[in-house]
């Protein structure tokens, strides 16, 4: 299940939880597409609960919209990612690598009120004291 909520006129909240399958996967990049139109720069908190599990159609269906991925990724500056399982935060810290011109920051749950606070400039320390 991915359930979306706007955190501020840039940035929206992705809680992310379950088994993902093309289901779920194009309802939300359609939401992600209305979004982009309305906001140019985005930043994103990614809250990934539990070790969700994705299916090869999900998959699919992202590649089906590879145009809207190349359009997202150039308008994201900052993702806050707070996974619970250590392989979501792993895979994300690859990601980050791969992924040039994008501000990633990952975060352990306990951390989940910086990485937001971090995530709204509420403050410029990408990293909790």
């Amino acid at each position: 299940m991915l359930t979306f909520t706007p955190l501020s006129p840039r940035a929206i909240a992705i809680v992310a939880e379950g088994h993902f399958t093309a289901a779920d996967v194009a309802p939300a990049l359609d939401k992600l597409a209305a979004t982009l139109d309305t906001t140019p720069q985005l930043d994103i908190l990614a809250d990934v609960r539990g070790s969700p599990s994705i299916a090869l159609s999900a998959i699919t269906e992202e590649l089906k919209h590879l145009p809207l991925l190349i359009r997202l990724i150039r308008a994201i500056d900052r993702v806050a990612i707070v996974a619970d399982a250590e392989w979501v935060r792993t895979a994300s810290r690859i990601e980050s690598a791969l992924i040039p011109g994008v501000h990633y920051e990952v975060y352990e749950r306990k951390d989940e009120a910086h990485a937001r606070a971090w995530l709204l400039r509420e403050t410029d320390r990408p990293r909790p004291d």
